[in-house]
């Protein structure tokens, strides 16, 4: 029985250390085997551009462009994602509905109701009684209709002229001291309004100075901090080895650059050369002077190791003047 129980946890040993051991390849294959990429685009009067994106030949992410947006994953030799499935199912999907709604318009044509069949056989016999008939009925009532508007012309008529002797006598009846009352009223409100306006005007510059003095003062303070100055620095630090760990092991850049106006091309050339400087970039660069052209290609090739990105966003992490910056 103590033999039993003893080979029961020899292999259950065994299989919790195999697990464990998968999980820390697992890990370790994550953390320490690069993400490698590859990029190049071209445009010569056209734009094309392809990217690749592998971990360890197992994942895939393929980019391509020209004319139309393709994208593809694959895991191994298995298709996970491409958005040619949807576009296809999408055209699919359309010709159904084209092909539904041009069968759906022939029934439509040839489909008639057993009424309409009716009219279209039978002839429609009007008698000429009837339609004089109806003519004389519809000429009296046009001319009691022409009464009955001649007869409320004339009352609209007699009520706006009573109207208006009425305004006329109010008019008339109003004493002049009144009028100079209410315009004397009116340009006092006027003029308390603008002498309103000015004063919110006066506060809402002067607030608005203060706060900008504020402002420009908690920037100083922020400026000539020591701390913020050594969490400056830090934050530069970490970025050029973040550039470093991402930036691309092998790269071509071919330029051919060209203006009508020369002076745009010695601005151009100038601009370039301030970065070409700075950024210790290799740039084949061809200028073109009196025509106006734009052309070039780009190769990039790299990898980035995700132990060594998190390395420096844990680096940032433990810093504490970046947990104060932030804790504010």
């Amino acid at each position: 029985m103590l033999h039993v129980l003893l080979l029961i946890l020899k292999i259950t040993g065994i299989v919790i250390a195999c697990i464990l051991g998968l999980v820390i390849l697992i890990v370790a294959a994550v953390l320490f085997v690069p993400v490698r990429y590859r990029a190049d685009a071209d445009y010569h009067g056209k734009f094309k551009a392809h990217a690749k994106v592998s971990w360890l030949g197992i994942l895939r992410l393929l980019v391509s462009y020209d004319e139309e947006l393709e994208v593809k994953a694959k895991a191994l030799f298995i298709t996970i994602y491409s958005n040619d499935d949807n576009k296809e199912k999408s055209s699919k999907h359309k010709k159904a509905e084209k092909k539904k709604s041009e069968h759906q318009k022939e029934k439509n044509i040839f489909s008639v109701s057993d009424e309409e069949a009716k009219k279209l056989t039978e002839k429609e016999e009007k008698p000429q009684i009837k339609m004089a008939e109806a003519v004389s009925d519809t000429k009296e009532d046009a001319q009691a209709v022409k009464n009955n508007v001649e007869d409320i012309k004339e009352s609209t008529e007699s009520l706006k002229d009573a109207v208006s002797d009425d305004e006329s006598k109010i008019a008339q009846d109003k004493n002049f001291l009144d009028k100079v009352k209410d315009k004397c009223f009116v340009i006092y409100t006027k003029i308390k309004e603008i002498i309103k306006l000015v004063k919110d005007t006066v506060k809402k510059v002067s607030g608005a100075a203060d706060r900008l003095k504020e402002k420009v003062n908690k920037a100083k303070e922020f400026v000539t901090d020591e701390d913020n100055k050594a969490l400056f620095h830090f934050l530069v630090e970490q970025l050029k080895a973040l550039i470093k760990v991402i930036r691309p092991k092998k790269y071509r850049i071919n330029a051919r650059i060209g203006f009508e106006d020369p002076a745009t091309m010695g601005k151009v050339l100038a601009y370039v050369s301030i970065f070409y400087g700075m950024s210790g970039v290799d740039l084949s660069l061809e200028p073109v002077f009196g025509e106006d052209v734009k052309e070039g290609s780009i190769f990039l090739k790299g990898n980035i190791r995700i132990f060594s990105v998190l390395v420096i966003a844990l680096r940032v992490y433990r810093n504490e003047q970046f947990k104060k910056f932030i804790s504010r």
